[in-house]
């Protein structure tokens, strides 16, 4: 009786263990993540067709930055500050290309953090002058990069007057502290994109195109993570946390991007044309190579009955369209009325379920970056 029921033990045992292999080889047959498609391919194009160009056009016009904050030193007038302010706004427009490839040097060195922190702490910033002082090694501060510069060269004086912001360097007691501390934010922020940049180029391209994978740390994790992290930054902080979305509705205006150039706006624009053109593998020029679309398209991901890529991209343009329509000064926008920033905010929101979660999961990604506590989108 004891060898029967071992009998029919052991049969039911292997009968559940074959069905049980039979419906793992199916899974794995199903699996999105174990595909073929040439991971490689899409990582050299993103390095060499958008990544490399875009840190080379960075580090060009950071030391055009340079140039022209020490042609204006050495003879400070009314041309040369004009000339500064525009080296100025070209360098901060490349680094909203720039900024969603916060991974491998970049984050190594807290680039994003060092550069466009935003928005500036104007009464450290005048201790700092005061007392000639800095600290441009702490990424959690409000008194240096992009914004520190935006306030020196438009907000000094009390107001973006040419002349009255001229008078801060020429005629102010305190002038030569100013001087040194304009000059002293423009070389950091030339180091560190200079540093960024030759690390890229010297050592990281190379293991950065042959990472392949799923895994946190691998290159497909590595673009899809900076990507969501920036669109996100996009979203809150330069369009949700001044409209005043994200603080029970009372609009912030001065905590945009840019609050004294006020080229708000223009800023955020060119950020999110680059979000969609890193999507699509897209150079500057216009050239489509390997992206994440092609990605996703040759796994055959749908949503809503459609490519999961159509919707990607469609939304992408109406939240490009929005933003758009959104004039500069934005600070002055939302002043007079909130409500057109509050719906851009929106159409910039409905994309993250198609990025944050649809992509990375037919992908296989996990999203490891922090979420702000605050932001419940």
């Amino acid at each position: 009786m004891r060898d029967i029921k071992l009998l029919i033990l052991l049969f039911v045992t292997g009968s559940v263990l074959l069905f049980s292999c039979k419906d793992k080889e199916a899974d794995d047959n199903n699996n999105l993540c174990t595909n073929d498609f040439d991971q490689v391919a899409l990582f050299t194009n993103v390095a060499d067709n958008i990544v490399l160009p875009t840190y080379e056009k960075l580090e060009n016009n950071v030391d055009a930055l340079s140039t022209k904050t020490q042609e204006f030193l050495v003879t400070p007038d009314e041309d040369k500050l004009n000339e500064l302010r525009t080296a100025f706004k070209d360098a901060y427009l490349i680094w909203q290309e720039a900024a969603q490839f916060e991974f491998g040097p970049a984050e190594d060195i807290f680039l994003r953090n060092s550069v466009n922190n935003f928005p500036a702490n104007t009464n450290q910033i005048e201790f700092n002058v005061d007392n000639e002082t800095n600290n441009f090694d702490l990424p959690d501060t409000f008194d240096q990069g992009f914004p520190a510069l935006d306030y020196l060269l438009y907000g000094v004086a009390g107001t973006d007057d040419i002349l009255e912001t001229l008078k801060i360097y020429t005629e102010n007691t305190d002038k030569l502290k100013y001087q040194k501390y304009l000059s002293d934010l423009v070389t950091d922020i030339q180091t560190k994109v200079t540093l960024t940049n030759e690390r890229w180029i010297n050592d990281f391209r190379n293991s950065f195109v042959t990472k392949t994978g799923t895994a946190a740390g691998n290159s497909l994790s590595q673009i899809i993570n900076g990507w969501n992290e920036n669109y996100e930054l996009i979203k809150r902080n330069k369009i949700g946390v001044p409209s005043g979305v994200l603080d029970l509705n009372f609009p912030l205006p001065d905590k945009v991007e840019a609050f004294y150039s006020g080229i708000s706006s223009e800023l955020a624009l060119t950020a999110l044309n680059a979000s969609l053109r890193l999507y699509l593998g897209m150079d500057e020029s216009g050239n489509n190579g390997v992206g994440l679309d092609d990605f996703i398209n040759e796994i055959g991901a749908e949503k809503n009955g459609t490519t999961l890529d159509a919707v990607i991209q469609e939304q992408f343009i109406i939240a490009i369209n929005a933003v758009a329509e959104l004039p500069d000064p934005l600070s002055e926008s939302i002043e007079n009325d909130e409500a057109p920033t509050v719906a851009v905010y929106a159409e910039i929101t409905k994309q993250l379920v198609n990025i944050k979660t649809d992509l990375p999961s037919v992908l296989c990604i996990s999203i490891t970056y922090i979420d702000n506590p605050s932001d419940s989108d």
